[in-house]
């Protein structure tokens, strides 16, 4: 799944002033069993390939989506500096998964091999499978990589990918106007409080919509996911096949119908920002952490003159629990060669070093999965208070669907545009059925 790195929303995002106005509460530790943030490693600083293997690998290629072609050129320099003489050629071209897929297997035809590949946390299945992704071992990774993030790139029981750049669906809102309508942030966690939050809003706030929710791209199908495995119901069953019917996406079909008959949702974020931000025409807004606070710069720069903001994790259905569906990349070793998979290795530590998450944490917010990271961004999140519960997160966080099959990278976008029909009116059980039938059809 794929995230995309916005423009800067200078009109759109002028007026919104984020302040210490804390978040509603913790987001939970959710560590899986026997991982912890950092257990033992090989070396505190990370695998580094023998002096013999250093020797003889002249090139590596690294193959990438574009979201995370600037991490992947200043990795690549850096590994030239540490070895002189070495070429690292960087192809950052793919748009999204199918196409780095299609890349990858170019390459090969051409005999050209990959040695390191950047793809997205729903790609992982098909790194492991056709596309040939090595077994990695957690000792090979500094001991400040938060390895409770290791989950998310584990198939079938091996670590293939490490994950990087990981972010999640944010709950964003204005806190003038929830303190206006008598709302405490703590009950946003999960839908009840937020359909009641939304019900004051509209009693109190003079013709402001309550809340939008973002569907553009992927986003319909994150929110489906991520409403769904709160009640631990993903959105397909152990062989990948869809499951869009059950009990829990008909009551998170049930609460998106709720938000959709608010008023219009905007179909772009860029509109919902504008909608939110100097417009405030809405309360509250729903959508990717990294798109919403991608420009934090700009989002800042505007003082007292805007509403204080604050932000949660996206809330649970009832009675659910915390566990997100993350977005992001995994960076996968697909050297087979023993000297170039050493030197594959450490690239993929080069590229997870505490500098490269923490610049790219500034600009983009994504979470970082580097404790040392965390340290170096004290003054950030001084800046930003309101990210401080995303770090939390980390633990808990599951990957997106996987959809097999010649069309499956069109599911997310399919489901994404079933979630913005329900969101307009449609029924939801008719708008479940319709996104099964395409789901079915799409991973034939």
């Amino acid at each position: 799944m794929r995230i995309r790195r916005m423009l800067p929303l200078l009109v759109a995002l002028g007026m919104i002033y984020l302040t210490a106005c804390g978040g509603g509460g913790s987001a939970g530790d959710g560590r899986p069993a026997g991982r912890s943030a950092t257990p033992a490693v090989d070396d505190p600083a990370g695998a580094r390939a023998s002096a013999a293997c250093a020797a003889q690998v002249r090139t590596l290629r690294l193959v990438t989506e574009d979201i995370y072609g600037d991490v992947a050129r200043a990795g690549a320099a850096a590994m030239r500096r540490a070895h002189p003489g070495l070429t690292v050629d960087v192809v950052a071209d793919a748009h999204d998964d199918p196409s780095l897929a299609a890349a990858i297997r170019a390459d090969r035809a051409a005999g050209r091999g990959v040695d390191v590949a950047a793809a997205g946390l729903a790609m992982l299945p098909e790194m492991a499978g056709d596309l040939g992704a090595q077994p990695l071992s957690a000792r090979s990774l500094r001991a400040s990589y938060d390895q409770r993030a290791l989950g998310l790139g584990t198939v079938a029981g091996r670590l293939v990918g490490i994950p990087t750049q990981l972010t999640t669906l944010a709950l964003v809102y204005n806190q003038d106007l929830l303190e206006r309508a008598g709302v405490d942030p703590k009950t946003l966690s999960d839908t009840d409080g937020v359909l009641a939050a939304a019900e004051r809003i509209r009693a109190t706030a003079g013709g402001i919509q309550p809340l939008d929710v973002i569907t553009d791209g992927q986003q319909g199908q994150l929110l489906l996911a991520t409403l769904a495995n709160s009640r631990g119901i993903p959105l397909q069953d152990d062989v990948g096949r869809p499951t869009l019917t059950t009990a829990a996406t008909r009551e998170a079909a049930a609460f998106l119908a709720r938000i959709g008959g608010y008023g219009p949702q905007p179909d772009l974020p860029i509109l919902a920002l504008a909608r939110f931000g100097p417009r405030r025409q809405t309360a509250m807004l729903a959508m990717d952490l990294r798109a919403l606070t991608g420009n934090l710069k700009i989002v800042a720069g505007d003082g007292a003159r805007g509403p204080r903001i604050g932000m949660v994790p996206f809330p649970v259905l009832p009675g659910g629990t915390f566990r997100p569906v993350a977005q992001g990349s995994a960076l996968s070793v697909l050297a087979t060669d023993r000297c170039q998979r050493e030197m594959a290795t450490e690239l993929v530590v080069t590229l997870l070093s505490p500098e490269f998450v923490a610049d790219d944490t500034r600009a983009s917010s994504s979470i970082p999965l580097d404790t040392a990271a965390v340290g170096a961004l004290s003054a950030f999140y001084t800046t930003y208070p309101q990210l401080r519960v995303f770090l939390g997160t980390v633990g808990s966080l599951v990957r997106p669907p996987s959809w097999g099959g010649a069309l499956g990278g069109q599911v997310a976008g399919a489901l994404s545009g079933q979630v913005a029909r329900l969101l307009r009116g449609a029924d939801p059980t008719q708008s479940l059925a319709a996104a099964q039938t395409e789901a079915e059809n799409l991973t034939r």
